[in-house]
Formats: C-alpha cells, sequence, structure tokens
C-alpha cells in the first residue's frame, strides 16, 4: 500500500466512524431519525469524500 491509499483509508474510516456515531447518537432521541437529519448524514457523507480526495490530493504532490 502506497503512502496515498493509507492516508485516504484513515480519512474514510474516521469519516465513516463520525457518520456512525451520529446516527447512534440521533436514533436514541425521542423523535428518532427525522428526514433533515438524513440530509446531514448525507452532507456529512460528501464531506468525507471532499477530505479523502483533499488529503489524496496534498500527499500526493507534498511526498
Amino acid at each position: 500500500m502506497t503512502l496515498v491509499m493509507k492516508s485516504v483509508l484513515i480519512t474514510a474510516g474516521l469519516g465513516l466512524l463520525l457518520i456512525v456515531y451520529e446516527w447512534n447518537i440521533m436514533g436514541k432521541k425521542k423523535e428518532g431519525v427525522t428526514p433533515s437529519d438524513k440530509r446531514n448524514l448525507r452532507d456529512l457523507f460528501f464531506l468525507t469524500l471532499g477530505a479523502c480526495a483533499l488529503v489524496a490530493f496534498a500527499v500526493a504532490n507534498l511526498a
């Protein structure tokens, strides 16, 4: 595995861990997971993808 792949996988793992944590917190609310909560999770997923791309670009150009 290259350094770029390792960095992207670590970033993706942290992002997905945050999504799972948020899902569990949202599920414990009295009203459960609402449609706006699902939109927030979708946006967090896209932010994770963007962060992975940014990390891949930075590591590839700096290493």
